[in-house]
């Protein structure tokens, strides 16, 4: 029996696990850190969509509470959710499709 190329994968994968190197060749991305938003800008990326803050708060999966927070500085929004503040601010849609 022939096998997958699934099992093949994992297979190789276990080898290089195990210190071995099966001669596969290996790519790295390292992507960059979300950005840092001001209150200013969140508040901004919220009105693009256009969204209230208990709106914003739902796509956010965050409280109104943080969300005001966020766009008054008193709170920083933490990587997920600045990933994803980055998403919507380069294509309002995605937050569309959230809600």
């Amino acid at each position: 029996m022939t096998k997958s190329t699934l099992e093949k994968s994992i297979e190789e994968l276990n080898q290089l696990l195990d210190g071995n190197d099966p001669g596969v060749e290996r790519h790295e991305r390292h992507l960059p850190t979300p950005p840092e938003f001001t209150g200013e800008e969140i508040k901004k990326i919220r009105q693009q969509i256009p969204a209230t803050q208990l709106v914003f708060a739902q796509i956010m999966a965050a409280s109104p509470r943080t969300v005001q927070a966020w766009e008054t500085n008193r709170g920083k929004p933490n990587g997920p959710a600045r990933r994803l503040m980055q998403l919507i601010e380069l294509d309002p849609s995605v937050a569309r499709l959230l809600m």
